[in-house]
């Protein structure tokens, strides 16, 4: 007799959306043959039994907090970042949260994870708490310090890529991560060529290149060494502790967008299906299910594409300079970890600090801004915090904010006071802008006192540092050309601004 929906539901499969496609698969499974309870164990497989729906908890899970707040503007900003985060919390897959010394809000939706938050999940993976730019992190090489800042720039500016799109056709780079047996999953499906054409990029907003020097002392090479790594301690005997260090940040560009917007659609989906009150913010995926299956395996990927994109351009400019890589390291701060049976520990904004599978403390790194040192540090596996130290210096303002300041009545920026202000805050560094005009939101007066979030990574003990990159240039992309459209648009409103003040002149004679 043909399987029927009530005989799903005896077996345990509850009635919803899903115990239509369940039923039709049950139906095919069973015309080729299997028996009975070999089919229901497959189905089991591919259409999970679904639980009872799952609904906020009338109170938030537990939040550390690792951040002191001083000023006004400081103080208004955890207050919004504690509420998001608060929100987050009374999902039921949450588990704890934690806001580091970089904390700040990233939008005004209900849970929305903060800049500068991390949550330990159970069984399920949230896209919102990794965001669009997924596998954003950071990659350093150490080489010799025998090249003068001016050749590393030069040979940097002209290789690397910034700006929203990708490499144009002809000038495309190629890996053999691009041809790994991955462009089946349902989430990378047809995306091997947004692969192609963003290799080799950086993208914009606070993404750069940096480049500096660093002198470790022998009382961090010693911790190091003691720490578990040996080659780098290795190298910095042998180089009297002296390296040039190129240090790239950025995500998986557009190819991490598509894989974010397919994740997400597909979390709505799950949580339309199996929960109830669940902000877009928050849609999560089971982890056991196949599409949770499927979206880890392809996180997986993204990382492997975006550490290669950062060795691509690594390697480039060391061809260049007729140099190789004596030491590489880096970590992602928007990602998503699995600790343990069954937790998923999400960052946005929040680099891991626990210990890798030798039980030695992860080297982190920890850009402040293009003025300031980068900070490598080891992780302290501090559980109070989840485990996590900051990403950077993050941000007590929104850029538009920031910028308010220097604006004048028409909303216009005022070219010459940007560049003085520009030249006061990275005097002395080679600072190169990709698109040509300056983004005065990425120079250090955008960010949080690099001094304060340094001291609260030693005050609520997240890390260890053990050696600084003292900067001597950068590369952002700056603001981009203003396009056809918005210059039109301006110039139209610049000039009813125009006929209304004469119209207003003409009233008063």
């Amino acid at each position: 007799m043909e399987i029927k929906a009530r005989d799903l539901i005896a077996a345990g499969w509850h009635e919803g959306k899903r115990l239509g496609p369940a039923l039709r698969r049950a139906r095919e499974l069973e015309a080729s043959g299997l028996p009975r309870a070999h089919m229901l164990a497959q189905l089991e497989a591919e259409f999970p039994k679904q639980l009872i729906v799952a609904l906020p908890r009338h109170e938030p899970a537990p939040l550390a907090e690792a951040i002191e707040a001083e000023t006004p503007e400081e103080i208004a900003n955890v207050e919004l970042a504690r509420q998001r985060m608060r929100e987050l919390l009374t999902m039921p897959v949450v588990q704890r949260g934690v806001i580091m010394p970089d904390a700040c809000p990233s939008g005004p939706q209900r849970a929305c994870i903060p800049v500068g938050g991390a949550i330990a999940v159970e069984n399920a993976i949230i896209p919102g708490a990794h965001s669009s730019d997924i596998c954003c992190s950071m990659f350093a090489t150490f080489f010799p310090a025998n090249h003068p800042t001016q050749e590393i720039m030069d040979h940097l500016f002209k290789l690397t890529h910034f700006g929203a799109g990708e490499r144009r056709r002809g000038e495309q780079w190629t890996s053999p991560v691009l041809d790994e047996p991955v462009w089946e999953n349902r989430f990378l499906k047809n995306l091997r060529s947004r692969a192609q054409d963003f290799m080799g990029t950086q993208g914009d907003g606070n993404h750069f290149a940096y480049v500096g020097r660093i002198q470790f002392s022998d009382t961090q090479r010693a911790a190091l060494e003691s720490a578990g790594y040996t080659e780098l301690a290795g190298w910095i005997m042998r180089r009297d502790g002296e390296f040039n260090v190129l240090v790239t940040h950025h995500g998986s560009r557009g190819l991490g967008a598509d894989l974010f917007k397919r994740g997400h659609v597909a979390a709505r989906k799950w949580c339309d299906e199996n929960a109830k009150d669940v902000p877009d913010s928050a849609a999560w995926l089971a982890a056991d299910s196949p599409e949770g299956r499927d979206y880890w395996d392809a996180l997986q990927y993204i990382a492997r594409w975006t550490r290669e994109n950062h060795a691509q351009i690594h390697a480039a400019l060391l061809r260049r300079l007729g140099q190789r890589a004596l030491v590489q390291i880096g970590n992602e701060h928007n990602f998503v970890w699995k600790r343990g049976e069954g937790v998923f520990m999400h960052g946005k904004g929040a680099t891991p600090a626990w210990r890798d599978a030798q039980g030695r403390p992860l080297l982190g790194l920890i850009p402040l801004n293009m003025a300031r040192e980068i900070l490598l540090v080891l992780g302290a596996d501090n559980d109070e915090y989840l485990s996590f130290c900051p990403h950077g210096a993050g941000r007590n303002l929104s850029r538009s904010a920031m910028l308010r300041g220097y604006r004048d009545a028409d909303g216009e920026l005022d070219p010459a006071r940007v560049q003085q202000t520009l030249a006061e805050t990275t005097a002395g560094l080679d600072i190169r802008w990709h698109n040509g005009a300056p983004d005065l939101s990425e120079s250090p007066l955008g960010y949080k006192d690099a001094t304060k979030v340094k001291a609260q990574i030693e005050r609520f003990g997240l890390a260890t540092v053990v050696g600084e990159i003292q900067p001597r240039g950068c590369i952002m992309a700056g603001e981009a050309p203003e396009p056809h459209w918005m210059r039109v648009r301006r110039e139209k409103r610049e000039a009813h601004k125009a006929q209304r003040r004469e119209g207003d002149a003409e009233a008063v004679e």
